[in-house]
């Protein structure tokens, strides 16, 4: 088999029923896809709006805290067998999202600077200020 062939886009829902382990025959579907990806027989393909997905729903409807997130998702986003555009951003903004208060959407647009535009940002959210690398302004002098 083609290692094309072994690759799947993956949705939400997989991880979260992985993660949440709250549906027991949900769980028991999910675990053995997870679980061929760490081993990697298996190759899936995860859209950051799939992770910022996974990120909200972890904290606004389980109530994890920004650490368990990351410690669960970031073994994930690392493996070699998920594949992301720009994944050292993602990897990057999960943690700067472990490490701040910066909502995980803004830990996106901070990766972004830093990784882009020497750490230069765009923003009204003055919190993000704060961030080390991060040069925060509302009115840029171009």
């Amino acid at each position: 088999m083609r290692t094309a062939d072994r690759t799947f886009a993956i949705d939400a829902n997989v991880i979260l029923r992985y993660l949440i382990a709250d549906n027991p025959e949900l769980f028991a579907k999910a675990e053995p896809i997870l679980d061929r990806v760490a081993q990697g027989a298996l190759t899936v393909s995860l859209d950051p709006v799939i992770l910022a997905e996974v990120v909200f729903v972890l904290t606004r409807h389980y109530g994890r805290s920004r650490a368990e997130v990351f410690e669960a998702l970031d073994p994930i986003v690392k493996s070699d067998h998920v594949l992301m555009p720009n994944k050292p951003r993602y990897i990057r903004a999960l943690e700067i999202y472990r490490s701040a208060q910066a909502h995980f959407g803004d830990a996106c647009a901070c990766a972004a600077a830093l990784e882009d535009c020497s750490g230069r940002l765009l923003s009204f959210d003055r919190k993000l200020s704060s961030l080390e690398g991060i040069n925060r302004t509302e009115s840029p002098q171009v």
